[in-house]
Formats: C-alpha cells, sequence, structure tokens
C-alpha cells in the first residue's frame, strides 16, 4: 500500500481583529494556491524513517502525532516537494496536515483536518491553512471567542468559502529574506500589539461592504483595491512587531507593482513573500517589474505566478 498527499501553499491576505477584548478575535481572509506545494510518499516498513527535504520536520509531527494516538508509525515517508519554511505560504499546517494525512490514511484510520491540525497545534490562531488544505478557494473564518486559559482552542470555522475565479491570478515576488516570525517570538509579537481596536473597525468595513462584493460580482478592479487597503491595514497591526507596515524593502516593492498596474498587492502573513493581483491584460508587464524591483532594490530573490486553488490537498491510495 501507498499513500501520496499533495498539500498546497495559501496566501494569507490579512486578519480582522487582532484584540480579545473585542470578543471574536483573529478571524482572517485567505487564498489557496495551487504552487508551491508539499508532496508526501508514505508506505509500510518494519521502522519509522524520513527521508528528502525537511525530514526533521517531518518526524517531528509524525512523533507527536503518534504520541497523541498512543501508537507507533511502521512507516517510511519520502518527502518529494517541499515549501520553503517561514515564507509566509503557510507551510507549517500543510506540513502537519500532509504528515497526519499520510499516517492515519495508511494505518487505515482516516482523521479529518480539523481533528488532526488539533492534535498537532495548527489553526490556533488563523484557521486558513486548515480551511485550504480542506477545499481551498477563497476563505474567511470566525476567529475564535474569547475563552478561559485552561480551555482548548480549536482550529476557526469557515464563515465563508468562495470559488476564486478562474481567471484571476497571482505574481508571487519571493525576496531572499530572514523567516518570518514564528512560535515564542510570534506569540510575543501578539501580545504587544497595543490598541487596535481602531484598525479593526477599518478592516471590518473593508471586507464586509468592499473585498466580499467585489469577489461576489468578480470585479478584479475593486477586488484589487480592497485587497491592497486591508493589506495596509493588517500591516497597521504589526508596524511595530515588524519595522513598518511592510517588512525589510517590502514597501518599495509593492508600490512598484501598483505602479506597473497590478490590481492589489499584499505582503502574506509575515513574509517575506510579497503577492499582486493580475490577469491577462497586466501579468506581463506586472512579473517585469516585479524582476526589477528586485534588482533595484539589490534583493536576491525570484518571481513566479500561481493560480488560485479551488480544491483541498490531493490524497492518493493505491493498494
Amino acid at each position: 500500500m501507498r499513500v501520496t498527499v499533495t498539500a498546497y501553499a495559501r496566501l494569507h491576505l490579512g486578519f480582522l481583529n487582532v484584540d480579545e477584548s473585542l470578543g471574536w478575535v483573529h478571524g482572517s481572509l485567505g487564498v489557496g494556491l495551487d504552487t508551491p506545494r508539499i508532496r508526501i510518499v508514505a508506505e509500510p516498513a518494519e521502522t519509522f524513517g524520513v527521508t528528502g527535504e525537511q525530514a526533521d520536520k517531518v518526524a517531528r509531527y509524525a512523533e507527536r502525532l503518534g504520541a497523541a494516538l498512543g501508537t507507533a508509525w511502521p512507516a517510511r515517508l519520502r518527502v518529494e516537494e517541499a515549501i520553503a519554511e517561514h515564507s509566509g505560504l503557510g507551510s507549517g499546517t500543510q506540513w502537519a496536515l500532509a504528515v497526519g494525512t499520510a499516517l492515519t490514511r495508511l494505518r487505515g484510520t482516516p482523521m479529518a483536518p480539523r481533528e488532526l491540525a488539533a492534535l498537532l497545534g495548527r489553526g490556533m490562531r488563523s484557521g486558513i491553512g486548515v480551511a485550504s488544505f480542506e477545499a481551498g478557494g477563497c476563505v474567511m473564518e470566525a476567529g475564535h471567542l474569547r475563552r478561559r486559559p485552561d480551555e482548548p482552542v480549536r482550529p476557526s470555522a469557515v464563515v465563508l468559502r468562495r470559488d476564486f475565479p478562474a481567471g484571476w491570478r497571482f505574481v508571487l515576488v519571493m525576496p531572499e529574506a530572514g523567516p518570518g516570525l514564528s512560535g515564542q517570538a510570534e506569540r510575543d509579537a501578539f501580545a504587544g500589539l497595543g490598541e487596535t481596536a481602531g484598525i479593526a473597525d477599518a478592516v471590518c468595513r473593508i471586507v464586509l461592504l468592499r473585498l466580499l462584493p467585489a469577489l461576489i460580482e468578480e470585479d478584479i478592479v475593486a477586488f484589487g483595491r480592497a485587497i491592497s487597503d486591508l493589506d495596509r491595514h493588517t500591516g497597521l497591526f504589526f508596524k511595530q512587531a515588524q519595522g513598518g507596515v511592510y517588512r525589510d524593502a517590502g514597501g518599495e516593492i509593492v508600490e512598484g507593482l501598483l505602479s506597473a498596474g497590478a490590481y492589489g498587492v499584499g505582503q502574506s502573513s509575515w513574509g517575506p513573500c510579497l503577492y499582486a493581483l493580475v490577469d491577462d491584460a497586466n501579468e506581463a508587464g506586472v512579473v517585469a517589474a516585479a524582476r526589477a524591483q528586485l534588482a533595484e532594490t539589490g534583493t536576491p530573490g525570484g518571481v513566479f505566478v500561481a493560480r488560485a486553488r479551488n480544491t483541498g490537498a490531493d490524497v492518493v491510495v493505491e493498494d
């Protein structure tokens, strides 16, 4: 028997609110992508082993899941494709769910992504990665109601999920910069945000009165303007933690992408990934401008185009 799981990156477009005193906190929006992706192949073996990129991370998730379920994994995992860590593309959740799905399917006891996420500590703040693994598309999730310190956290519920228009694409700009915040550094950043209620009010107006109607009407110009404004306001939440609305040279690159005709721009999560919304009319010009911006700012990095993915992870079980 062999199980192959392919999980896909996602863009995090922004949070609705980061202040627990307002009630529901950490609701957010995101879009599943068709690239880059993770592919893990699991086969039976006498003892557990992992080969390929980020094998240590894969082994840690397998060990944690095994401890939670009280089981060992007589399996060999082979990583065939990978998403870079802490790049703003949601790799942590995709790794965890891909590993958990592969191992539980191989054992014949499949588990839902949300069950795996709860056991593996994923989706505790933003649930976009979990929702993307489940069904892809453009997702708005609820966040979490303020809770007792001893109350377990589960991945946030999906409020709205809609197919992303087929003709819309994203130019992804990946500067070679330090990794985005994670772990304790990320928790410390959220704990020290200060007063954000006014930002949350503006964000909710952008999302409910502009972004979602534009998505439903498939108005790429209005949607692009909305995601740009949403991203700038999200940057205000984290301005102190990341040294500005955008990190590193992100602000210069974003302005260059807008000048080149991108409908909307932003930084996904903590970056360094930047994105620009395009279609057939402006893709080539924005790609060229992105490469020129990296060269002009002296920033090594890559540029590629990704389409939205309107389905979740691929799971193939072969006898």
